[in-house]
């Protein structure tokens, strides 16, 4: 039905809204912070209490646009010496 996008522009977030209405309850803030991959001003206090950190946005932190400040958050748990992630070549 959003084959010519004009019920929404991109993602999976509005289909699941309406799959899950009423059934989802929201969370705080600090539980989940979003941004790291385009809000260059986080508070890194929010980012280190946060349950979950997400980088929604372009600039995702596999890519070389990813804003290197919040990089370390993710390489932190990549094993590099694993097959797959060496055939990616990610950098260190």
């Amino acid at each position: 039905m959003n084959e010519d996008r004009t019920l929404w522009k991109l993602g999976t977030l509005p289909p699941g809204l309406i799959t899950f209405y009423g059934l989802t309850h929201p969370l705080q803030k600090s539980w989940h912070v979003l941004g790291l991959g385009y809000n260059p001003s986080l508070d890194r206090s929010e980012i280190d209490n946060a349950a979950v950190v997400h980088y929604n946005g372009n600039m995702k932190p596999w890519l070389e646009l990813a804003m290197t400040k919040y990089r370390g958050y993710w390489t932190k748990y990549i094993k590099y010496d694993h097959p797959y992630i060496r055939s990616c070549k990610l950098s260190e």
